[in-house]
């Protein structure tokens, strides 16, 4: 029984794209996307956000974006897809925190199957297997059961851009239906001393690779400036810049996209911030594009109504 069981594993990651790459194209032409995790929610406290916490944030975020990228569907965010449906979204990219937590993915694939009119897609994992959170045979696991259920649906995880174009970690990744890569300029060694364009440059010219590469769709899960800190060459104006001019670099297509990155401040990222190094924390405090309070970054002038 064992050996079937690898055996039919083995097909299944063998076989070809069933999921609906199609759809996961159309939306990248014309749909906005924006990164979002709930404000004021502290993914270590372990307690669900209110219902109506969720709906104020998705009714802010509804009057520029019609399109989400989540993270995760523990601690009741599995709900996202059906209230981005009533607030008026068109697509849902639904995120799986952590992939080997079987819970968590079957609330995933529920959620995806109640609410097939929005869900395009599952975003199994971030960055897991650059930080070791979970490994290649977890990851794998997890896109066989999705496969298994859903075999339409478009899959695909996130990972630095780097795991994608090195050979040796690009060989861990499962098959994907489309790349959701995360592209961050301030983690390269000559960011502090580039001229601003060049983020925008590395955004555009590592798109194209993974397009080159892969013949995959891309939707930049992740990528910008944050506003702060000050004290480390932040400012909102930079952060308005980049987004003003990364909108004329990469317009939107069928093959590639971006999510803008990302909805809220999150105050409570620098303390969980572990895997960064010490002096680089405290700037994970504000990628938003509305600070904590839900009030308006001038980055967000960037972002067409």
């Amino acid at each position: 029984m064992t050996r079937l069981l690898l055996l039919l594993a083995a097909l299944l990651a063998a076989s070809p794209a069933r999921a609906d790459a199609e759809r996961v194209r159309a939306a990248l032409a014309s749909v906005r996307f924006v990164a979002y995790t709930p404000r004021g929610f502290d993914p270590g406290a372990d307690r669900p956000p209110e219902p109506a916490a969720l709906r104020a944030d998705l009714a802010l975020l509804r009057g520029r974006f019609d399109g989400l990228v989540t993270y995760s569907c523990a601690n009741g965010l599995d709900r996202l897809a059906g209230l981005a449906r009533e607030a008026g979204f068109r697509a849902v990219v639904l995120g799986v925190w952590s992939p080997s937590d079987s819970r968590e993915l079957a609330r995933a694939l529920a959620a995806a199957d109640a609410e097939r009119g929005v869900v395009i897609a599952l975003a199994l994992g971030n960055e897991g297997l650059f930080f070791g959170r979970y490994d290649a045979g977890a990851l794998a696991g997890a896109f066989a059961r999705a496969r298994a259920a859903r075999p339409d649906l478009a899959l695909a995880t996130s990972e630095p851009f780097a795991v994608y174009l090195e050979p040796a970690r690009a060989r861990a990744l499962p098959r994907q239906d489309f790349l959701l890569p995360n592209i961050h300029p301030t983690g390269e060694p000559w960011f502090a001393a580039a001229p601003p364009d060049a983020s925008v440059e590395l955004v555009a010219n590592v798109v194209a690779e993974l397009e080159r590469r892969f013949a995959l769709p891309v939707l930049v899960k992740e990528t910008g400036l944050p506003s702060g800190p000050a004290a480390d060459g932040f400012s909102p104006a930079a952060q308005t810049r980049f987004w003003e001019s990364l909108a004329r670099r990469l317009p939107p297509t069928r093959a590639h996209a971006f999510a803008w990155f990302e909805a809220f401040d999150a105050p409570w990222k620098p303390a969980r911030a572990l895997d960064a190094a010490p002096e680089k924390r405290a700037r994970e405090a504000f990628w938003g594009f509305w600070d904590a309070d839900g009030q308006p970054k001038p980055a967000l002038a960037a972002v067409p109504r």
